[in-house]
C-alpha cells in the first residue's frame, strides 16, 4: 500500500536555487519505492514535495537524511489534514520561546553560572538524568536573595525571533498553545501572559528565611512535582484531552534531551536549534533563525501567513 508523504525542504537562509531544486528532485527520483508527484512552492527558500511511497514514513526520513546539505532542514511527514490542522502546540520554554537559560542568570547573582552551565549542558544531551541534574543546580543557587530576582530576571528575557508572530498566527487558526518547562514556574507564567498562552507549567523554587539576614532565599530545593520529560509527555496528552484536541493534531517544540518524550507521544515533534542528538531522535527539525518558519512545516505559505497575522 503506497503512502502519501509530504518532504518540505526549508532554506536557512537563503532561497532556494533552481539548481538546488533539481538536485533535489532527483534525489528523490533515485530512492526506488518513491514517486514525485507534485510541488508548491511555500516561499522562495521553503518548498514542499507530494510524493507517493510503499516506505513509511520513518523509512523514508532515514534515506533523505543522506542528502548532504548543511543549509537546508529537511522535514518528512505524512499528509493528512492534520499537517495544518493543528490543534495543541506545546513549546519548551529555555532556548525555545526565549534565548537564555533562566537557571544561568540566576546562577549569576551567586557567581556560579559555569557550574551550572556545564550540567545544564550535559542534562540537554541527555548525558545526566534531568531530575538529579535539576537537583544539583539548584542546590548551587541556595542563599540567593529573591527580593527583586523574579522581576530583574523577567526583564532580561529574550524572546526567540519569530515566536510572537507563531503563537498569534496559531491562535487565530484555533490552536491551543501551552508552555512546559522545566525551569521555574514565575518565568513560565511570565511567558504564558506575555504570548498569551493558554496553559503554563514548570518548577516551583523553594525559599526560605536566611537567619542572618531575616531576608527570603533560595533554600536550593524545589517543591512540588518535577517538571522533567516525562511529565511533560502526560501533560501533553492530558492538556488534548481536556482541549478535545486528537493526538494527531499535537506538537512538541524544543531543544532538550528532556523534550524528546513529549515529541514521541506528540502528533509531530520540532527540534528547535536543537543538540544533535535531539535533532536526529525527533520527528522534525529547524535550524533557522526564526521560530516563525514552523508555518511552513505546517504546509503554510507566505500569502497565507501574511494573511493570518494581519
Amino acid at each position: 500500500m503506497e503512502t502519501k508523504i509530504i518532504v518540505t525542504v526549508i532554506g536557512h537562509c537563503n532561497s532556494l536555487s533552481e539548481d538546488f531544486k533539481e538536485e533535489f528532485v532527483s534525489f528523490l527520483k533515485s530512492i526506488p519505492e518513491v514517486q514525485v508527484e507534485s510541488k508548491i512552492e511555500l516561499a522562495t527558500r521553503a518548498q514542499d514535495y507530494f510524493l507517493d511511497s510503499t516506505l513509511d514514513v520513518a523509512s523514508l526520513r532515514q534515506k533523505v537524511a543522506l542528502f548532504n546539505c548543511q543549509a537546508v532542514d529537511i522535514v518528512v511527514q505524512e499528509n493528512t489534514k492534520f499537517r495544518k490542522q493543528k490543534g495543541l502546540v506545546v513549546f519548551d520554554m529555555d532556548s525555545t520561546l526565549i534565548y537564555q537559560e533562566v537557571i544561568e542568570l540566576i546562577a549569576a547573582y551567586a557567581q556560579v553560572e559555569d557550574l551550572v552551565a556545564e550540567i545544564t549542558e550535559r542534562a540537554m544531551n541527555n548525558e545526566l538524568d534531568f531530575k538529579q541534574s535539576l537537583a544539583e543546580r539548584v542546590k548551587l543557587l541556595k542563599g540567593i536573595k529573591t527580593a527583586t530576582l523574579y522581576d530583574d530576571i523577567k526583564s532580561k528575557l529574550r524572546v526567540t525571533e519569530g515566536v510572537p508572530e507563531l503563537c498569534r498566527g496559531l491562535k487565530k487558526s484555533g490552536c491551543k498553545l501551552a508552555v512546559l518547562s522545566g525551569g521555574f514556574a514565575p518565568f513560565a507564567n511570565h511567558m504564558r501572559d506575555t504570548l498569551e498562552l493558554d496553559y503554563s507549567r514548570a518548577n516551583v523554587l523553594a525559599t526560605e528565611n536566611d537567619p542572618q539576614s531575616g531576608l527570603e532565599v533560595l533554600s536550593g530545593r524545589t517543591v512540588g512535582d518535577i517538571v522533567d520529560g516525562e511529565c511533560k509527555a502526560e501533560t501533553l496528552l492530558a492538556l488534548a484531552k481536556q482541549y478535545d484536541v486528537p493526538v494527531e493534531s499535537t506538537v512538541m517544540v524544543g531543544d532538550g534531551g528532556n523534550d524528546l518524550p513529549a515529541m514521541a507521544v506528540a502528533g509531530l515533534g520540532i527540534a528547535w536549534n536543537a543538540k544533535p542528538k535531539v535533532q536526529k531522535a525527533a520527528s522534525s527539525k529547524l535550524n533557522t533563525k526564526s521560530l516563525r518558519d514552523a508555518f511552513y512545516i505546517f504546509g503554510y505559505t507566505d500569502a497565507e501567513i501574511a494573511e493570518l497575522l494581519v
